[in-house]
């Protein structure tokens, strides 16, 4: 069925990207989702989209670099859109994720129901999902996710999502919904689809056997003060075999990871404060015992990851993606995108971007890559 269909652009002119768009696109399609470089005037292109589809829910997030089709992008505009036939969706736009997350969580139950999810469900996980992006840079997430979540009696309801980015500048990122744009909110998208789904998560790292306690953090700031009773980043540089002074240009390939599952949750550090504190992506808590990771080989976790995927349909519609900015550098870095891209336009209809944190269920990620499908899944 055509429930999904998806673009790529790269004209440099708002107008003319959203044309080129149009023409991949439905008509009239019941959501559009689309994630631009933060090269483009960002409220310009909420105010196209939502001109071209008046009737359709129209949720943007800037990046830090696409992924289309033909597998990764820069300095372009990803869409995706959904046909009438593929269910209900409801959007709403969180105000402001990180003072008063609260205050949007009677919008996030009427928005719910309107699409026919009982929010008091025992087995929620049967009622539909939702999307979620947070704009980056407001350690905003799991105050998001925690609002998010608590409309739900019951545990398990899924969600996806990935943070906006802003071209790796670190300066300001943006979502929009309904033309509605906004540095300090979160857009959630509530789904009740009339086909089947199924959430994958890549990880292309193990454990190097070392391990680091959390003994001083502030969880709420992402800040990490110390490691095993001393300055964090002298700890951590210790544990990956570098000098202090050489830290950053070497942590994204040896994350910290929390175990569970037989799988690794990772946290990835964002910057080293002056005191020796170590700042990170996400949410890292005083009393942790956290593995450092190291990589493994990129190329042939995605071969794994494409086949296995694929492998819960037998009928895949289309694919969203979540990849973390932190990997997209290193692919960069290790001029693996023709072989990676390869193996990713194997996925139908597919589409994403490059983010600054993954969403998965309750949980806030990093240096992971996300992919849901839509379609029919195999008879287990």
């Amino acid at each position: 069925m055509d429930f999904i269909r998806t673009g790529l652009a790269k004209s440099k002119q708002p107008e003319k990207a959203v044309e080129e768009l149009t023409n991949c696109l439905h008509k009239e399609p019941r959501l559009l989702l689309y994630f631009a470089s933060a090269a483009y005037d960002f409220k310009q292109l909420s105010q196209l989209f939502s001109q071209q589809y008046p009737n359709a829910q129209i949720v943007g997030v800037t990046t830090t670099g696409e992924i289309g089709p033909q597998g990764f992008s820069e300095f372009s505009i990803s869409a995706q859109s959904y046909a009438e036939e593929f269910g209900k969706v409801e959007a709403v736009l969180m105000t402001d994720i990180v003072k008063y997350p609260i205050f949007d969580r009677q919008k996030l139950v009427h928005a719910a129901k309107k699409v026919g999810i009982q929010v008091n469900a025992k087995a929620v996980e049967k009622e539909g999902l939702a999307f979620v992006f947070p704009v980056g840079l407001q350690a905003g997430e799991e105050k998001m996710l925690s609002v998010v979540n608590s409309i739900f009696t019951e545990d398990r309801f899924p969600i996806f999502g990935g943070t906006a980015g802003d071209d790796a500048k670190f300066e300001k990122t943006y979502v929009s919904v309904n033309g509605e744009t906004s540095s300090i909110g979160g857009a959630v998208i509530f789904i009740k689809p009339n086909v089947d789904f199924y959430i994958y998560k890549e990880n292309t790292f193990k454990s190097t056997g070392k391990k680091v306690k959390i003994t001083k953090a502030n969880a709420e700031k992402r800040i990490v003060y110390e490691m095993d009773g001393r300055p964090a980043a002298e700890v951590y540089a210790n544990a990956i075999g570098v000098k202090r002074t050489e830290l950053e240009k070497h942590w994204s390939l040896y994350p910290l990871g929390r175990k569970f599952n037989q799988d690794f949750y990772n946290a990835s550090p964002f910057k080293v404060l002056a005191n020796g504190a170590t700042e990170f992506y996400c949410q890292v808590y005083e009393g942790a015992i956290l593995e450092v990771l190291e990589p493994k080989d990129a190329v042939m976790e995605m071969e794994k990851t494409i086949r296995q995927f694929t492998e819960h349909f037998t009928e895949l519609n289309g694919v969203l993606t979540c990849n973390c900015i932190l990997r997209k550098l290193q692919f960069q870095d290790e001029k693996l995108f023709p072989k990676l891209n390869e193996q990713l336009k194997q996925l139908p209809h597919l589409c994403g971007f490059s983010s600054y944190g993954e969403q998965l269920n309750k949980s806030q990620l990093n240096q992971t890559m996300l992919l849901i499908g839509f379609g029919k899944l195999r008879a287990e």
